[in-house]
């Protein structure tokens, strides 16, 4: 009992040092409100990519269409690439350890094409150890090593995209606050 009561003061202990120090768990990609509908192109919707950018988009309340519209903003997927090396080779001459690489690119543009975001790349690295008695078991390991890969270049491409926009629309009431067309304010207290 007492060691059961120590270890729940020890856990919030901990958690209330986590958060004094400002942790939180990433979350969604907090893209801004303005964004309602949107269509994925240069990969098919339902592909593993395209599920991935349509998970993301879904979870920041983002509608993904197939069709585009007048207020639809354009995810472009521009490269979604791996590439599989040999790291090391076993005495009889077959290889031991792969590196997977995966590099993605998306950009995003307005209806009218303009682009909103700048193509950014996003380059991962995985090395993983091959047995070829276990052949079955590892072709699956590299798949569920793509499969996070894909999800983890997805998650940072729209965490990174989420700041630009947010960080654009934070800037264009300013630039609408110091348009020319704004009258000036005279001040009374100055003869």
């Amino acid at each position: 009992m007492k060691k059961r009561l120590s270890q729940i003061i020890l856990l919030i202990l901990t958690l209330s040092l986590l958060s004094a120090c400002g942790f939180r768990l990433r979350g969604a990609s907090n893209l801004p409100a303005t964004i309602k509908y949107a269509v994925i192109d240069g990969v098919a919707q339902y592909s593993e990519v395209g599920l991935a950018i349509k998970q993301q988009l879904e979870v920041s309340g983002t509608k993904v269409v197939s069709t585009a519209d007048v207020d639809t903003v354009h995810f472009v997927v521009l490269k979604n690439k791996f590439t599989r090396r040999v790291l090391s080779v076993g005495a009889s001459g077959t290889a031991n350890e792969y590196e997977l690489a995966y590099s993605f690119s998306m950009r995003v543009q307005d209806p009218k094409g303009k682009l909103l975001v700048a193509e950014r790349a996003i380059n991962l690295n995985r090395n993983y150890i091959y047995d070829a008695s276990q052949a079955l078991a590892k072709s699956d390991e590299e798949l569920t090593i793509k499969s996070q890969m894909i999800s983890l270049a997805v998650r940072q491409s729209m965490r990174r995209i989420g700041i630009k926009l947010r960080q654009d629309s934070d800037l264009k009431p300013a630039a609408e606050k110091a348009s020319p067309t704004a009258k000036p304010v005279k001040d009374s207290s100055v003869k």
